[in-house]
């Protein structure tokens, strides 16, 4: 009766210590004429950075399948039933991967240190920043389409002072959900400018924006909302949100250097920026 089998399974290269972590206590736990078999297979190529283990399992106690299993997939590892032991020795001939055979956990942690050229994400994270940039709680561009090319010159203004915004153009990407994408960066806002126009008050988008920046307010989020309200509309006509609170109005033609000598002091002081 055929009892040997082979198990392929592909793990993170930059998440690697949890997958690290199983195959020692499974080492430890199956003896070799049980778990026969441990190799790891690592692709350094920093453009396709890779990490495979192969589990060879020998005569197998009851059971002992089933904790590699769920073990193995509890750490993010996939099973790879269209990929072979023979591939991936094949694949090690042509210098796709290093490879190591693991004889015991003893041995474990001198065979990763063997093939892995670079260390795993955690050890870089804690040296090196790696965190995303460029959405920590960005000024919310509320405006009407119309007045796009008005906004946009003012971008560079604020992005100067260190002071980044979620624009829409930019920050929802083609193929995203808007309404999503809009949410999000609602969410995702310490503050917001509503440019209001004509164009922005007869807007059924502007009017959802503003309601969810209202609602975030209500609730007592630190949020700070500003209002530059332009010459061709009048008090009269402004939301009640608008009139309750102080804004920023021109009764002449406006420019971005204008609303930007006014606003960058404010957000500056408001995120406690130098």
């Amino acid at each position: 009766m055929v009892n040997h089998r082979d198990y392929v399974w592909k793990c993170d290269y930059g998440e690697r210590q949890p997958v690290i972590d199983v195959l020692n206590e499974l080492l430890d736990s199956q003896n070799p004429d049980q778990l026969g078999m441990c190799s790891l297979f690592v692709n350094n190529n920093v453009y396709q950075l890779e990490f495979f283990v192969v589990l060879g399992y020998e005569v197998p106690e009851e059971n002992q399948i089933l904790l590699m299993h769920d073990k193995l997939t509890s750490v993010g590892a996939r099973l790879m039933v269209d990929i072979t032991f023979d591939k991936m020795m094949n694949l090690v001939f042509v210098k796709r991967f290093n490879t190591v055979q693991v004889n015991s956990s003893e041995n474990l942690e001198s065979c990763v240190n063997m093939v892995f050229q670079f260390a795993d994400r955690n050890y870089i994270s804690s040296n090196i920043p790696m965190g995303p940039i460029g959405m920590e709680l960005p000024i919310f561009l509320s405006h009407s389409s119309m007045d796009k090319p008005f906004v946009e010159t003012l971008i560079p203004y604020l992005s100067r002072h260190g002071l980044p915004v979620w624009y829409d153009n930019i920050n929802i990407a083609y193929g995203e959900s808007i309404v999503q994408g809009l949410m999000d960066g609602i969410e995702d806002s310490g503050a917001v400018i509503f440019f209001i126009t004509q164009s922005f008050i007869a807007s059924k988008w502007c009017k959802e924006e503003m309601e969810s920046f209202l609602s975030r307010v209500a609730e007592g989020d630190k949020i700070l909302p500003v209002s530059v309200v332009f010459p061709d509309v009048s008090h009269e006509e402004l939301p009640r949100f608008i009139k309750n609170k102080k804004y920023i109005e021109f009764d002449k033609e406006i420019e971005p250097s204008m609303i930007a000598n006014k606003l960058i002091p404010v957000f500056k002081a408001f995120f406690d920026l130098k």
